[in-house]
């Protein structure tokens, strides 16, 4: 059996679906008649808008150009998904704007009804966009890059990425990974950030795990774990 290859988008892609996943229900339940409750949700909204406009923009410079050579048609096929993903995105935006503008309990209601289907929509391209990816674009740069080159890249991506961006980036992929994921992970991060990086991801993990699993990820760090 062979050994499954490194999967770059594997990590990002699970937070970025574990978001959604969230804000459609987030949206579902909330009654937007409630200005405060309208109010958290249109701010999770902002937040789906902001990462995953981020995530695209990494695609389009630092991982499609490893293809470019190789698989242009491909890459420009990717392209233009990307540039229909911002035209989703600007429409949840204005969905978003809508809701704010709304002075009635009532139309702010109306408003609501109108974000959840401009969000099914941008949700629905997203999850179908990132399984492609990871079926197509994958196997191409697979064929074309070692796994060392490739988590060398993975590297680069998130070095060049503010520290308080990829801490909203990592808590949703915390909530995305399985356990065993996210101790591979730590595990990594022990391994080759300085010990102040692990302290953070680790508190990171507390607000953003239940308390199993934050429990099996501790206990997986303990000095008895790690001797």
């Amino acid at each position: 059996m062979e050994t499954p290859r490194y999967n770059i988008f594997h990590q990002v892609h699970q937070g970025l679906r574990a978001l959604l996943y969230h804000a459609s229900l987030q949206v579902q339940q909330t009654d937007f008649s409630e200005a405060d409750a309208a109010g958290e949700t249109l701010d999770l909204i902002d937040e789906v808008i902001f990462l995953y406009e981020g995530h695209a923009h990494t695609e389009d410079t630092m991982v499609f150009p490893l293809i470019a050579n190789h698989a242009p048609d491909v890459v420009a096929d990717f392209e233009k998904q990307h540039h229909k993903d911002h035209i989703l995105g600007a429409h949840l935006a204005d969905s978003v704007k809508a809701c704010r503008e709304a002075v009635s309990a009532e139309a702010r209601v109306a408003a609501g009804i109108a974000l959840q289907f401009s969000l099914a929509e941008f949700t629905a391209f997203n999850l179908s966009h990132m399984n492609m990816e990871e079926a197509i674009v994958k196997k191409i740069i697979c064929d074309h890059y070692t796994d060392e080159q490739l988590h060398a890249l993975t590297g680069q991506i998130v070095a060049q990425i503010p520290p308080d961006k990829n801490a909203r980036y990592s808590y949703w992929m915390l909530k995305g990974l399985n356990t065993a994921e996210i101790i591979g992970w730590f595990q990594a991060i022990r391994a080759q950030a300085p010990p102040f990086v692990f302290d953070q991801m680790m508190g990171l993990a507390a607000s953003a795990l239940d308390a199993k699993t934050l429990a099996r990820v501790q206990d997986a760090f303990a000095p008895e774990a790690v001797a």
